[in-house]
């Protein structure tokens, strides 16, 4: 099927922008995508006459200059967005038995709403905000020059968000409400290392923007300018094998049996579905394979997305994380996405909560679409205990309700190809940070990975973690040098 540079296995956003980046340098490249539609976590799909997000609810550092926003406008895709800034006063929420907490943007004024909060805490807090600056600050291209593994700030990596909070505050009410946005990167107590969650909140104090028109526009932005470039996004093409020739990477069989030569096989696709792909090899050892294989996965989510009456149901530019009781739906995050240009009520509304992939188990041999009446009902009824959980704080949402949906981590492990529907692919732990935070460069010669597991998740993570695998293949001055003249 011709001789490539570069082809990228998997076309979420990790492996598009991936794809666009090394096309800009004027490499071919060609990304094979197994779904009939390119985007994994970022595609949209139509329900009674509505686009609904599949996942992505909200991305940080989009204030003009800021990381994210920087990268995107180097990308070429900005002017082909429509992006909505949340409440500056309150972009998010945090609910949870007692108490309630508005935080704004910006990082002194989230400092300084902390302090008015908690004024008791007014020596812990502006340590705990210096912290969080040092840490964002990694996500910039000046700081990415240097690798995302500086020594100098190995703290951050191998001390546990919970730890640290809890080090400097013995304030239960405090940690509640650092913790409260936790299910956004999928923390977990004494695991999820500090790193995850300061970066991840820096980015959002740094801007945080929900997307009009739904974010498969960010899929069309990507895939129109990698075709601009000369390069294609092919999709019902399954990866079966990676072929590897002597001690470098040859090329890819996909499942129609084509076969696609290259100089790189970059793969966004979850590590343990990489290398279950790969020829054997005396580089890769069965011992490393068998590692990544045994690594933990962050849990999967229950999404539940609404279709809204029209004009039933206020549209409220912010997010909500509501924590409370000990029955099973006792976490969620609601998010609504921006309804058309001059509407005051919102068109859709999605509720996210933590789930197990225990809890659906028992359907774990069965495909989308061919489940089982059984698994209808249980859905159905883990809906009716979503909605009664929100219920105390919008009373008003269940007759607002045109018609409902739901996906489950057997939804999105069938989309993704992602062990058990992990929602943010491998755990970070900083137990064991080395393990847990894969390189992009492996050791087999034109082997490369890219996507959430290997670094941060999220939109940001996910652009972050392309350009490091891309600096691999193209230098990592020569590309962060270019980034930061073009910006």
């Amino acid at each position: 099927m011709g001789k490539y540079n570069a082809i990228i296995i998997g076309g979420g956003l990790g492996g598009l922008e991936t794809a666009l980046l090394l096309s800009k340098e004027g490499m071919s490249v060609c990304v094979l995508e197994r779904n009939s539609k390119a985007g994994g976590l970022l595609q949209s799909f139509s329900r009674s006459g509505k686009l609904i997000d599949s996942s992505v609810h909200y991305v940080g550092s989009m204030d003009k200059d800021e990381a994210l926003y920087s990268y995107f406008k180097y990308l070429g895709i900005l002017e082909d967005l429509d992006f909505v800034r949340l409440d500056n006063d309150c972009f998010d929420n945090i609910k949870t038995e007692d108490n309630s907490y508005s935080f704004p943007m910006g990082l002194s004024n989230f400092e300084e709403y902390l302090l008015r909060k908690f004024p008791s805490e007014s020596k812990v807090i502006p340590i705990y905000c210096r912290y969080l600056r040092e840490v964002g600050k990694l996500s910039e291209p000046e700081h990415l020059k240097r690798g995302i593994f500086n020594l100098d700030y190995m703290d951050y990596y191998t001390y546990s968000a919970s730890g640290v909070i809890r080090n400097y505050t013995k304030n239960p009410v405090l940690f509640d409400a650092l913790w409260g946005t936790s299910l956004l990167y999928g923390g977990i107590e004494k695991v999820t290392p500090f790193y995850i969650h300061a970066i991840t909140l820096y980015s959002n104090l740094k801007g945080a923007y929900r997307l009009r028109g739904g974010t498969s526009s960010v899929v069309e932005a990507l895939v129109s300018k990698i075709e601009e470039n000369g390069g294609k996004v092919l999709t019902g093409q399954e990866v079966t094998k990676i072929v590897v020739e002597g001690s470098k990477v040859k090329g890819v069989i996909t499942n129609n049996n084509d076969f696609y030569e290259c100089d790189y096989v970059v793969s966004s696709t979850h590590p343990a579905e990489t290398f279950n792909l790969l020829d054997k090899n005396p580089l890769i050892k069965n011992s490393f394979i068998a590692r990544i294989l045994s690594e933990k996965n962050s849990y999967p989510l229950f999404c539940l997305y609404l279709v809204m009456k029209p004009g039933s149901f206020k549209y409220i530019n912010r997010n909500f994380f509501i924590r409370r009781g000990n029955k099973r739906v006792n976490y969620v995050l609601l998010s609504m996405q921006p309804p058309a240009v001059g509407s005051d009520f919102a068109e859709v509304v999605t509720i996210v909560t933590s789930s197990s992939f225990s809890q659906f188990e028992k359907w774990k041999d069965t495909r989308t679409g061919n489940r089982g009446e059984d698994y209808l009902e249980y859905k159905e009824n883990l809906e009716e205990e979503i909605l009664d959980f929100v219920a105390a704080d919008f009373p008003d949402l269940r007759s607002s309700i045109e018609c409902k949906f739901s996906a489950s981590p057997l939804t999105f492990r069938d989309y993704t190809k992602t062990p058990e529907g992990s929602a943010y692919g491998i755990q970070k732990d900083c137990n064991k940070p080395f393990s847990t935070f894969i390189a992009c460069k492996t050791k087999l010669p034109g082997l490369y990975l890219t996507g959430q597991s290997n670094n941060v998740h999220g939109v940001l993570g996910a652009t972050i973690t392309s350009l490091l695998t891309c600096s691999d293949i193209l230098g990592q001055d020569y590309l962060m040098n270019k980034i930061i003249r073009a910006i």
